[in-house]
């Protein structure tokens, strides 16, 4: 499968055990799929609370087809959301939440899990439509550059039902913090909490194959 990255957020993770998840967000209805999961990837069923449906999950497939390409889009970039005819006539009536506790991003091949100080549970900002949704982004903030020039739009929890019920702006960007962890996430297959355990910056991932 081809991914059409339109800048960034291509993992995340549901880390929480059903008990925690359940203490958090006990107004709302989960389903399976929803907790213990350390390397969510593109083209994965991911559980989203709609506008329509602000007190149970829905599953949806992560990324839209991409009918030129024939790949996947899985970000949208929330400043162009009213430029693009794919995503223009989505945000009044399909936006999601994306319920997840950390993502990663990556420098060169190294990757860095980023979640809230707390390590809380949060939510991405989403569009969805016929059962697939994408996340939005924004421009890094302090706690982003330097990884890359872009960062999820990420909804604390007591802010979810007022942004389902709102319009523009989303909120303003949180403290994140960061490590470097294991390798073991550049690979889809690899979903085990050892994907989001500190590891040492290994400099040999930064090469490319054929770089020096």
């Amino acid at each position: 499968m081809k991914f059409t990255f339109s800048h960034m957020c291509g993992r995340f993770t549901q880390t929480k055990t059903r008990e925690e998840v359940l203490e958090q967000l006990a107004e709302i209805e989960l389903p399976p799929l929803f907790h213990g999961r350390y390397n969510v990837a593109p083209t994965q069923q991911i559980p989203v609370i709609d506008q329509n449906s602000p007190n149970r999950t829905t599953e949806c497939i992560w990324g839209f087809e991409n009918p030129k390409s024939g790949g996947v889009i899985i970000n949208a970039r929330s400043e162009t959301l009213n430029e693009r005819p794919m995503f223009n006539c989505l945000f009044s009536t399909n936006r999601c939440l994306i319920p997840a506790d950390g993502f990663y991003e990556w420098k060169g091949r190294q990757p860095y899990f980023f979640q809230l100080e707390s390590g809380a549970f949060f939510a991405f900002a989403g569009l969805w439509n016929n059962g697939r949704c994408v996340i939005m982004t924004r421009a890094a903030d302090e706690n982003m550059r330097g990884f890359h020039d872009r960062m999820p739009v990420i909804v604390l929890q007591e802010q979810w039902k007022n942004w389902l019920h709102s319009p523009f702006p989303p909120p303003a960007p949180p403290h994140l913090k960061s490590r470097p962890v294991s390798p073991l996430v550049n690979r889809v297959g690899n979903d085990c909490p050892e994907c989001i355990e500190p590891a040492a910056v290994q400099a040999d991932l930064f090469l490319f194959p054929g770089e020096e």
